[in-house]
């Protein structure tokens, strides 16, 4: 049996199975040691920001090869490092989305009233200036409220979206028909202030009579968490006065959103790069977010039995760019 410890730098355990080793006491105090009367060997590496710490028993191959030994050790010191790396990544480029959302809804919130007016004598006090201002600018507090609703959108489908990347097919999903004009405009509605601020036009081809008659099966969430993030990506890249293009087609139990939009250059030998975690693409230059979201698409349209292609256009900083998602 092969027993194993790994720590990080601050000797908080990442993983183990260590529990399961009865005779961890007797290596408290030193972990380099060879006990060949009771068939065990135990040793201790340290890496850069982690600790592994190895126990074998019963293993006659790594008991009686130091070489076979040194190499398996190596092996999980190498894994431990590697994968203590990627989650810390990780856990830095949620936190920084959290954080980048975090700071706009402050920012939102310090254009109404000011951090004075909310440290008043005691919370009633607060209350009162609060009510001041929201009465002397109606139409900036109404601007604020919508603000911070499509803020907190933003994180409930950033956490599902944390969900869907690390938990992927144990996600519960419920199949519903859905009108898919009134799913996608539904979705769509907080993002067109900042594609009008862009000037971009976005404009869903899609007849009410006929979205109404060829419903879809969808989960609403996953679908909703994949096309936040796809709106999010088309407000970063797409050509100012420009405009996006949404279409819809089914036949019998298939079919297929198309979304045209001029938007920043993809090459070719990018496009299946474009949903690996962490990728941003060549020419999103400091557009780039944290690569996270194209990623999110892609499962949490898997969710959804469907699948997101790129046909890229051509051009030099931007091309004609479609998008299409179908059912698969």
């Amino acid at each position: 049996m092969i027993y194993f410890e790994v720590k990080n730098n601050l000797n908080e355990v990442l993983a183990t199975n260590m529990h399961g080793f009865s005779g961890r006491e007797q290596f408290k105090s030193d972990k380099n040691v060879t006990d060949r009367k009771n068939k065990l060997k135990s040793s201790y590496l340290e890496k850069d920001n982690v600790s592994v710490w190895l126990v074998v028993e019963d293993e006659t191959d790594l008991l009686n090869s130091n070489r076979l030994f040194n190499k398996t050790m190596n092996a999980y010191v190498t894994m431990a490092h590697s994968f203590s790396n990627y989650y810390h990544s990780k856990i830095q480029a949620h936190s920084h989305t959290l954080r980048s959302i975090q700071g706009k809804m402050k920012q939102k919130i310090d254009g109404l009233a000011s951090k004075a007016d909310f440290q008043a004598q005691n919370y009633g006090e607060s209350k009162e200036k609060i009510k001041e201002k929201i009465s002397a600018n109606l139409d900036k507090a109404a601007d604020t409220i919508c603000h911070l609703n499509k803020r907190v959108a933003e994180i409930d489908a950033h956490i599902e979206g944390f969900d869907v990347l690390y938990m992927g097919t144990e996600k519960t999903v419920i199949f519903q028909q859905s009108n898919i004009k009134k799913v996608i405009l539904n979705i769509l509605a907080p993002f067109l202030v900042e594609f009008k601020n862009k000037r971009v036009d976005v404009e869903v081809e899609i007849r009410d009579d006929y979205a109404d008659s060829n419903r879809v099966p969808l989960d609403y969430k996953m679908f909703n968490l994949a096309f936040c993030n796809f709106f999010d990506n088309a407000v970063k890249y797409t050509k100012p006065n420009s405009r996006v293009l949404i279409r819809f087609q089914k036949n019998g139990n298939s079919f297929q959103i198309d979304i045209t939009m001029e938007s920043l250059l993809i090459d070719n030998d990018e496009i299946e790069l474009l949903f690996e975690e962490g990728y941003s693409g060549k020419h999103a230059a400091n557009l780039a977010g944290d690569g996270i979201g194209m990623s999110v698409i892609k499962k949490a349209l898997a969710l959804n039995n469907m699948k997101l292609i790129c046909e890229p256009g051509e051009g030099e900083k931007y091309a004609n760019n479609i998008f299409k998602i179908y059912k698969i």
